[in-house]
């Protein structure tokens, strides 16, 4: 079970996924975040999540915000959609930056549910 803090844990990801142009995970590269942390940790995954938000440019898609959409976000509905959609919709009603990483989530092995619920942020998909 993972013990660090969200900011060590944002900033191993962004560490990582900054030094590498590539949009699939090498077993060499894959961090709590790329593995364990949707499964297993979802409070933990999000506050990371929202980590990663507070140090790079969320105002626009870019590199960072396209693996963190498709991986760690996307994991993290998948698996515990049900356990976070109402931090999840509070976070994309409110932060700019939130409703636009959301928009960048590949929605097919999310619940109908959760989809259904966030949709109404999820107007402009990238």
């Amino acid at each position: 079970m993972e013990t660090r803090q969200p900011f060590e844990i944002a900033e191993e990801w962004i560490q990582k996924w900054s030094a590498h142009e590539i949009t699939a995970i090498d077993p060499g590269m894959e961090s709590a975040l790329d593995g364990e942390l949707p499964l297993e940790q979802p409070a933990l995954c999000l506050a990371a999540i929202l980590e990663i938000l507070r140090h790079v440019d969320g105002s626009k898609p870019s590199h960072l915000l396209s693996v963190l959409a498709a991986g760690p976000l996307e994991n993290l509905l998948n698996y515990n959609g049900d356990a976070v959609v109402d931090e999840v919709d509070s976070l994309a009603r409110s932060n700019p930056e939130f409703r636009l990483l959301l928009n960048g989530v590949w929605d097919s092995d999310i619940k109908p549910s959760i989809i259904a619920r966030l949709a109404k942020y999820r107007g402009n998909p990238w």
